[in-house]
């Protein structure tokens, strides 16, 4: 008992003070070696790997992994242990960045996993982690939602928290800004909840990135100087030395040189400190960025200053003004207003003196211009009347013209009064469409349905009357139960209001668990998000409907199967719904000529789709769906 209080106190700090947290740990350590406890001194190893982890100390993680690896081999009947072993190993070889490595253990550990609890969510999160960081977001999104879910089931708040901020890390990889700072509020406001000061550090970075990648560089400054401030609090020097490369980052891109390789500088040495040579290495790089991107700025400012002294040596001072306002724009762009200045005020004065000599220049012309105006003007009057004729031309030309613009304008507004006409007459027609199929919903629902229910209950109470006896009446109860579940599904396929994706999967979900859970089978809808923006028509509605009932009824009713998978999936211009059980199956070329599988062939083909059916003895039954939505 005195154990596991310690290793609940462990828990609880973790996430708020390590020091503290660490004291607890090398007490679970000390009291289980005394007490021969073994999965006490297994829980304890692996916290210590985290804890070495968190300070950048690799050889002791190293050394703590070696001792739960011992433990693992030598006690391979407890899986409690072999699971922290392959958790520990997996989380270790990907903070290593070896991330194929990790994977097998993440891997393994699902599959010892034998129900929704922390552990199995906490490992699929893990792996989706590793997936994230191996660029396979698709993968990444799959098992952080499933870990999500785990989590919402059995109201963890903290591991929900986490989710939410992987969710968030894989929408920033794919470059989903908004989706990304969505998760990562929606983990903050969860961690500040919780108390989680270290959650708070990772998540405060990722809202710095984000900002960051909107050019939002005050904004991001902000997220990143709280997460520092809580790293150094919390002793985390692993995540004090990745913010101060971010921040770093963040100042290039403002452009902020002179504090970029200030960040830059204390990370390098910070890395250093604590032996970290991948932490090391990035700063390393950042600054040699830094020093080639001043180097080219250094050779630029020198072909300027060449260039300027060749133009004061050919005495061009055109080209030497121009040489000056190109020199006061470059010290402008790097933020050297002193010498901007500088050099526009030469451009200036030298302007100044051009324009002087210039006048000279323009009193010259003009004199030559006024001899020349003589000769000129007597070419003038001969030119005039070739003028008034070609004037004359041109008016006739631009009448021409003006009537052809007319004549255009005239036709296409037309067209758009036409074409308008129409949209208003199609858009009537709808609304009418629209109207007549809620009337007819509501009069098969209000005077057939009534009456299809009266005919039901008088028959059950005529059935209870005769005490059963009446086999007509048994025969009118189910003609009239049928009839009303068909009523029911023709109103909702007529009704406008069901029309959308959403409408039909919400359709399906409330048959399937009407079905289903009575039986205790499980089953699950995967891929929704594919039917945003389509629209179903009503006997499409209609028609993949009873296609899914028929698939799930022949399921409950036959095959045995204890999960079912509907899939959803949006292949070019055509929708397919995918139906796995993992039933006991049937062979195919026995059983397909039933009246079931026909009609659910027929209405596909109704719908100008096609239906597969695949299963064998022993490997369950699949059917694939395919209708075209255009």
């Amino acid at each position: 008992m005195e154990v596991k209080a310690l290793l609940g106190l462990t828990n609880e700090f973790l996430r708020k003070d390590v020091t503290l947290a660490r004291g607890y740990t090398q007490q679970v350590i000390r009291t289980s070696s005394q007490l021969q406890y073994i999965y006490g001194l297994c829980s304890g190893y692996v916290y210590m790997i985290s804890f070495s982890q968190s300070g950048l100390k690799m050889d002791s993680a190293l050394y703590y992994l070696g001792l739960t690896e011992q433990l693992a081999k030598a006690h391979p009947e407890d899986t409690r242990i072999i699971k922290n072993y392959n958790q520990s190993a997996g989380l270790f070889y990907k903070a290593q960045g070896e991330y194929k490595r990790a994977l097998p253990y993440f891997l393994e550990n699902v599959k010892l996993a034998t129900k929704d609890d922390e552990n199995k969510a906490g490992t699929l999160l893990n792996l989706g982690n590793t997936y994230s960081q191996m660029a396979d977001y698709g993968n990444a999104m799959k098992y952080h939602l499933q870990s999500l879910a785990i989590f919402e089931k059995i109201g963890n708040k903290r591991g929900q928290s986490f989710c939410l901020h992987s969710l968030a890390t894989d929408y920033y990889f794919l470059k989903q800004l908004d989706k990304a700072e969505e998760y990562l509020q929606r983990s903050l406001a969860m961690k500040t909840e919780l108390g989680d000061k270290r959650g708070l550090v990772t998540t405060w970075q990722g809202l710095g990135n984000v900002a960051k990648d909107r050019n939002q560089y005050k904004l991001a400054d902000q997220y990143y100087n709280k997460s520092l401030s809580l790293a150094r609090e919390m002793k985390l020097a692993g995540d004090e030395i990745i913010t101060l490369h971010q921040m770093g980052m963040n100042y290039m891109r403002k452009p902020d040189h002179l504090e970029a390789r200030k960040v830059f500088t204390e990370g390098l040495a910070r890395a250093r400190q604590l032996g970290d040579s991948a932490l090391s290495a990035r700063f390393k790089s950042s600054l040699i960025s830094m020093d080639l991107e001043e180097q080219k700025k250094r050779n630029t400012e020198s072909a300027y200053i060449n260039n300027l002294n060749t133009l004061i040596l050919s005495g061009d001072k055109s080209g030497l003004s121009l040489e000056y306002s190109r020199l006061s724009e470059y010290y402008a762009l790097n933020n050297n207003y002193e010498k901007a200045l500088e050099y526009l005020k030469m451009h200036e004065a030298l302007k100044d003196s051009i324009e002087g000599s210039a006048v000279l220049v323009q009193l010259r012309t003009l004199e030559e211009q006024f001899k020349n105006d003589q000769k000129e003007k007597e070419i003038e009057l001969l030119k005039k009347d070739q003028e008034l004729h070609k004037a004359e031309i041109s008016r006739q030309r631009a009448n021409t013209s003006i009537i052809i613009v007319v004549l255009i304008s005239v036709i296409i507004i037309s067209v758009l009064l036409i074409n308008r006409y129409r949209v208003l007459n199609r858009t009537r027609r709808l609304v009418e469409l629209e109207r007549m199929r809620n009337t007819i919903a509501r009069d098969l629902h209000d005077d057939i349905g009534s009456t299809l229910s009266s005919i039901n209950i008088i028959s059950q109470m005529a059935l209870k009357d005769s005490n059963g006896g009446s086999s007509n009446f048994q025969r009118i109860a189910q003609h009239s139960s049928s009839m009303m579940e068909s009523m029911s599904d023709i109103v909702w396929s007529i009704n406008p209001s069901n029309d959308s994706p959403e409408r039909v999967i919400s359709k399906m979900k409330e048959f399937a668990a009407e079905i289903l859970d009575p039986l205790d089978t499980t089953y699950t809808f995967t891929g929704e998000e594919n039917l945003q923006a389509i629209k179903l028509d009503a006997a499409t509605r209609k028609n993949l409907l009873l296609i899914f009932k028929e698939a799930i009824n022949n399921a409950a009713k036959y095959s045995g199967a204890s999960a079912i998978t509907i899939h959803f999936r949006k292949i070019e211009d055509s929708l397919v719904v995918d139906i796995q059980d993992n039933g006991k199956g049937f062979d195919t070329q026995i059983m397909s000529s039933g009246n079931g599988l026909r009609n659910m062939k027929d209405r596909a083909a109704s719908l100008r789709g096609k239906l597969e059916l695949k299963s064998s003895a022993g490997a369950g039954t699949g059917i694939s769906l395919s209708i075209p939505i255009t």
